[in-house]
């Protein structure tokens, strides 16, 4: 028996030295291998310092949170580098003021705004000289974003394989918007995959750990209404190349935001269509007439104020929803094409207007600050400059 435990302990003792010899080679070799979401092993060089991203802000709100937005040394995305303006109708006179925004990785990270972007101003042709030109050690790039939309396989490909024939280290995010019927899960994958290219694995995990408190807070309030009693829901983009092409606004349907409504917060997503940003003209709305109108980013940032007040959507004035006064906007996010870190903030919003006397205690303009600051580790000043800048001062106004 003495002799068998010696012979496995020498056994473990041998298989350590091993382990600690590969080890030594990886660092002797200058990098180490982490598996992206195509399942690709991507080689990191070791202590990592320049970084190129082509997403709409993802990337950059996570490496904020790793503590490591400061080795970004170029953009893919426009979003981060302007400042956006938007119009808000505040009476039925049809004259507009104002509301301001920004990107929140630009807020978080203002010198963003200096770097050079890779892509086109209207954000799906990138320009690879200014990518080479960069000199990045790695290139994250996420799938399904505006920047690399997920639609087009081929294009995506042909992405992928010009950059890679261009020697550059490429690591790759499949966003919710690309796999589709995914939920947030694949968002949650994301996470953890930067916190491996980053060696921060345990901080991911609590990020990870923080999303899905927030997730079970709804579920666990909104899980038993009975089918019966759903709050019926729709998402409505206000873009304004829906009038212009004869309809009054674009329905989505099979999105993480859609999954959000009906998964998490146990409401009917009155368009079930499986195809997002659908032109729909008023008698289409009409005919689902829902109760409670959520608008989200579509071509620029939209306030309930513009249905309620302006001559463009006069003709929905006998729709339920804003009959009663139901309808709500999502914070800014530019260029959205796919949830981001901030999705929690979306579900809440959507959370309340669909069943407020289930969320009656949280107040969600003050729930907003606390969840700036639980994942950016920011001081009461910023988080509130963040909820102005997704142009959320609606919840304050509202007392929401």
């Amino acid at each position: 028996m003495g002799f068998r435990l010696k012979k496995l302990s020498f056994t473990i003792f041998i298989l350590f030295i091993i382990s600690l010899s590969s080890y030594a080679k990886e660092v002797d070799r200058g990098y180490y291998l982490v598996k992206d979401m195509r399942g690709v092993d991507v080689k990191i060089v070791n202590n990592l310092k320049r970084i190129t991203t082509i997403d709409d802000g993802l990337v950059e709100s996570v490496m904020t949170y790793l503590g490591v937005a400061d080795k970004i040394i170029a953009i893919g995305s426009w979003s981060m580098k302007r400042r956006y303006k938007y119009e808000s109708y505040t009476s039925d006179k049809d004259k507009p003021t104002y509301l301001y925004g920004l990107n929140t990785a630009l807020t978080l990270n203002p010198n963003l705004e200096n770097l050079s972007c890779v892509n086109s101003p209207q954000g799906d042709i990138i320009n690879y000289e200014t990518l080479v030109k960069s000199e990045p050690e790695l290139v994250i790039l996420r799938v399904g974003d505006c920047t690399v939309r997920g639609g087009n396989q081929e294009h995506i490909d042909k992405t992928i394989a010009t950059i890679e024939k261009l020697g550059l280290p490429l690591f790759v995010l499949y966003s919710p918007s690309y796999l589709k019927s995914n939920g947030t899960k694949s968002l949650k994958d994301e996470i953890y995959a930067l916190g491996k290219v980053f060696n921060k694995s345990k901080e991911t995990e609590r990020l990870y750990k923080y999303l899905v408190s927030i997730e079970e807070l709804v579920r666990d309030r909104t899980k038993d209404v009975k089918s019966q009693d759903k709050s019926k829901v729709l998402y409505l983009g206000l873009s304004s190349s829906a009038i212009s092409d004869g309809g009054v606004g674009l329905v989505s349907g099979d999105t993480a935001d859609t999954y959000i409504v009906e998964d998490i917060v146990n409401a009917d997503n009155v368009y079930n269509g499986s195809t997002a940003r659908v032109l729909f003209s008023a008698e289409q709305l009409y005919s689902i007439d829902p109760e409670v109108i959520i608008l989200f980013t579509s071509n620029g940032f939209h306030t309930k104020d513009k249905l309620y007040n302006k001559k463009d959507y006069k003709k929905l004035s006998k729709l339920k929803a804003i009959k009663e006064k139901r309808v709500y906007s999502l914070a800014f996010n530019p260029m959205y094409c796919s949830i981001r870190l901030e999705y929690p903030i979306d579900m809440l919003i959507v959370a309340k207007a669909s069943y407020p006397e289930l969320f009656r205690d949280i107040k969600v303009h003050e729930w907003i600050l606390d969840f700036y600051k639980n994942v950016y580790s920011v001081d009461d000043a910023t988080a509130i400059k963040l909820r102005s800048n997704q142009m959320l001062g609606w919840t304050v106004d509202d007392d929401f």
